[in-house]
Formats: C-alpha cells, structure tokens, sequence
C-alpha cells in the first residue's frame, strides 16, 4: 500500500494549499504575496490519496523568514526576521466515485495564523496572536493511477473567512504526476504546479499578482509503501504585476520569485484494520529568492485516516 505517501501529499497539498503567506512591505523593492505556502508539497505531490477519509489533527506550518532580499538578490540591511506559524485542521475524503476514469475527492482546510504583515507607511507590521485566516476549499480532485505513474488535477479557492486574513479571495488551478522509477514502485519523482490567480483584495483597490508554484520531490518508500523519506523542493514565480490606485508609490510594480529545497520523511505511527495514523515532516531551505523573503519553512503533520476496505 502507498498510503502514507498519498496522505502526506493530500495532507501537504490542503495545507498547501491553503494559508495565510501574508502580505508585506518594506520601503525598498517590497512586493504583495499571495496565500499559496511555499514547501507545503513534497514527496508524491501528483498522487492523490487512496479512498477514505482523513483528518489532520492539526497540521503545523512555521516560516522563519531571516532576511528580505532586492532584485538582485542582495540582502536589504538590517533587521528584517519575521516568523509566521499556521495550524490548519483539515478534512478531506477520496471517493470511489469515477469522473473521466478518475477517482473524484475533495479537501476542506481552515487556518489560523499567529502573525500577519500588511503593507502600511513602508515598513513592516506585525499583528500577534492567533487569528482566523484564509478557509481553503477544493471541491474538485481528481486523481489516475497508471502502472508507472499517478496524475492529479484539482481546482480550489482560498476565502478570506478571518481577520488575520490576506483580505482576497483567490482561485487555484492544480496539476500534478508522481513517476515510479522502478516496477516495485518504491523510487518516485514528483511534480506538481499550482497557478494561483488572485482578486481585488475587498478594503483597498489593490490586486496582488498571479503566481505559479512547482512543488514535489524525489525519494524512496519502504515498510511496504506505509512511509516515505527523500528531499523535496519548491520553485515560486510571480506571473503578473501587482495593481491598483491604493499601491504605495514607492513599491516596484516587477515580479518576485522563491525557491527552496530540504530533507523529508513520512512514518507511520498507529493501525488497526482500515484506521491508520502517519506522522511527517518536512524543512525547506530557501535560496536565491528576489524581492522577497528569505528563510526556512518547517511543516509538521498528524493524520488519521478511515481507509476503505479493499
């Protein structure tokens, strides 16, 4: 069985896919971000879940951001950390139900964020404590299954249900395969894209930039496919300007770009019968981002799972 892996990835693509990312400013060469979380998918990210339900109880997403970097990707000077941590409880199923030869499922992830930055008199404001963040909603997943390869395309939303919000409603369009390397299917390479394209946020005339996000892996699995170890990577580009009247002048209207790569592993931790447990964990260092943060990102997982019988 490759549970663990499937429900690490589905696990990682709701937290993914969901978030609060935040928004910041600085007075030089600062830009928007939008609610897609950098390094929430990893290893098998192209393979959806096997059917059943699943809960993550919550999961655990902490950016530690140690600098802020220019166009050129020199560091701007001074103290510019900041930290962001994010608990998203998520519920999610994968039916038996067949749409185009796929398996149809769904993924339902609130979160609740302990930090936001806004962009506000060019610097950068930290608002402490919990709050309700972006709800990320995927009502559409639909997920193949090949010999030597999985497939997944999903459509999702991210709704600005708290005040620690990004205060935008987004679209998110997802495409993804993981490709088996052996016929024990034990070695895999993945890959998935996300394209993020963002709203007028509801307060300001100010609409963030589309983004598209290739998060995956490569890496092995062992005690019979229950978990999972490797390194996984991401690469984040800015597709289209920012815009609006409500832009401060002295922000760049250019794109800005992220990318990261660390070690993961994937372990079971409880079954009995159909019930299963995983714990995972995932550390992403960034690299040579530009017009953005710079730092680490660690995601850390606790998921139950009802599998269907066979």
């Amino acid at each position: 069985m490759h549970f663990a892996n499937n429900l690490r990835d589905m696990k990682s693509r709701l937290i993914a896919i969901i978030g609060l990312m935040a928004v910041f400013g600085i007075p030089i060469k600062a830009q928007y971000i939008g609610p897609n979380l950098r390094g929430d998918v990893g290893l098998k990210s192209g393979t959806q879940p096997d059917p059943g339900f699943y809960l993550v109880v919550p999961l655990y997403y902490r950016s530690d951001y140690t600098s802020i970097r220019l166009p050129s990707g020199n560091q701007v000077p001074g103290a510019n950390d900041v930290t962001v941590s994010i608990f998203l409880p998520v519920v999610a199923a994968t039916t038996s139900f067949k749409i185009l030869g796929a398996n149809y499922g769904f993924q339902i992830a609130p979160s609740i964020a302990s930090q936001r930055q806004s962009v506000a008199g060019g610097l950068i404001n930290r608002a402490e404590g919990y709050g309700l963040s972006e709800s990320y909603i995927q009502p559409i997943n639909l997920g193949w299954h090949t010999k030597h390869a999985d497939f997944l395309a999903a459509y999702g939303f991210y709704a600005p249900t708290g005040p620690a919000s990004l205060d935008m409603w987004s679209h998110e369009l997802v495409a993804g395969t993981t490709v088996y390397l052996d016929g024990a299917k034990n070695w895999h390479a993945a890959g998935t894209m996300s394209y993020d394209i963002n709203q007028r946020k509801r307060s300001a005339d100010i609409k963030v930039g589309d983004y598209l996000t290739v998060e995956g892996g490569a890496g092995r699995s062992f005690i019979k496919g229950a978990a999972s170890a490797g390194l996984s990577y991401v690469l984040q580009w800015k597709t289209t300007n920012d815009s609006g009247s409500a832009i401060p002048a002295y922000l760049p209207r250019g794109k800005n770009k992220a990318y990261g790569i660390g070690p993961e592993l994937n372990l079971p931790f409880f079954a009995k019968g159909t019930v299963v447990g995983l714990v995972g964990f995932r550390y992403t260092f960034e690299m040579n981002n530009s017009t953005n943060f710079q730092g680490n990102n660690l995601v850390v997982s606790v998921t139950l799972a009802k599998l269907k019988a066979q």
